[in-house]
């Protein structure tokens, strides 16, 4: 887990992520017990977890061990779990992408023991890690000031043709435009009222940016302004109405799913997994082990509810499709209530069809 603020490990608590097992623990005020971010308990409130990095801080405020899955006690996971996490710091480390071979070594076990352990606990090849840090090691470079040849060598690719091959898909923009934090990047919003409260939508001339559901307009508007503070952002737009329309529409009930393109930054299994969702036809859902089963890794169940959690355009995406194994629709980023609903529009529009 990289993101360790409360956003991040909240979201690991949503989705309910075992690969942050022993990294933190969380206790819930109402009930005054305290677990794994990973325990299969019903989702608390947000508002009634508070988080530690080790459970004597909870016991000493007071908080009793969740007796399912007994924070208190050695992690079963910690020993795999622990091999994958200094593998990873490794790999941050190293100015280049090291070999399966030397990674198997140091961790004393099989290269396919390594592939295995990646593949369960980040739904990703070593060599996938790899190429993500030294992206953000370039995007680091680039937002420190330093030109793009300079960033390039740093991160450690060989060429600045490397770079710019991927810039659109890891990126969503040039390396130039990503430099400057969007800056000279148009971005156009608007906010319309549907029936599952404000729905603001932003885009490039590329695709869709970004997709949000709330209920007060202005702090959409300034949420979208904290993630592109240097972008120069406008209303309206011919494309962008037409877009937006066709979102409108649907949440009406009018219209099939509108599969409008998106021009987000995005890992190669982020973007594999909502691709995938994609393709799900509206009216059904899929368990999240159905959609690691089917993109060829099983073991990446977690994974792919990360995946779902991080999706940045709400709709164009339809992580809403993808719901737990066990009853309930666990947690879902713009409400539970809204995801149901959404359940139930696409439900009543194919029984119409």
């Amino acid at each position: 887990m990289e993101d360790l603020s409360d956003e991040g490990r909240w979201n690991a608590v949503v989705t309910r992520d075992v690969t942050c097992d022993g990294l933190f623990f969380y206790g819930v005020r109402t009930t005054g017990v305290f677990c794994r971010p990973g325990c299969p308990s019903p989702l608390p409130r947000r508002e009634n977890v508070v988080f530690a990095f080790s459970p004597a801080t909870l016991l000493n405020a007071g908080f009793r061990p969740c007796r399912r899955c007994r924070p208190d006690e050695p992690s079963r996971t910690h020993t795999s779990v622990g091999t994958v996490v200094s593998l990873c710091r490794f790999i941050e480390e190293s100015e280049e992408v090291p070999p399966m071979a030397q990674l198997a070594r140091r961790a004393r076990t099989s290269e396919s023991t390594v592939a295995r352990l990646f593949g369960e606990a980040l739904g990703v090849t070593p060599r996938e890690y790899a190429d993500a840090c030294r992206r953000e090691r370039f995007r680091k470079a680039l937002r420190n000031g330093a030109g793009v040849l300079e960033a390039t060598y740093g991160a450690g690719y060989g060429s600045t043709s490397r770079v710019y091959e991927g810039s659109h898909v890891h990126l969503g923009m040039t390396p130039n435009e990503y430099r400057n934090a969007g800056r000279g990047q148009r971005i156009a919003y608007t906010v319309a009222m549907t029936p599952l409260g404000y729905l603001l939508v932003a885009a490039t001339e590329r695709g869709v940016s970004s997709v949000k559901l709330g209920d007060a307009p202005d702090a959409l508007v300034e949420e979208l302004r904290g993630e592109f503070a240097r972008a120069e952002l406008q209303e309206g737009g011919e494309m962008l109405s037409a877009w937006t329309s066709q979102l409108v529409e649907y949440l009406d009930g009018r219209l099939p799913w509108p599969e409008l393109p998106y021009d987000v930054r995005a890992t190669a299994f982020q973007r594999q997994v909502w691709e995938h969702l994609r393709r799900i036809p509206a009216g059904s859902t899929m368990h999240y082990g159905e959609v690691a089963k089917q993109l060829g890794k099983p073991q990446a169940t977690r994974a792919v509810a990360r995946a779902c959690a991080t999706n940045p355009v709400a709709l164009v995406v339809p992580c809403h499709r993808v719901v737990p194994k066990s009853p309930g629709l666990a947690g879902y980023r713009w409400g539970v209530e809204r995801k149901r609903r959404l359940l139930q529009i696409e439900g009543a529009a194919v029984a119409d069809q």
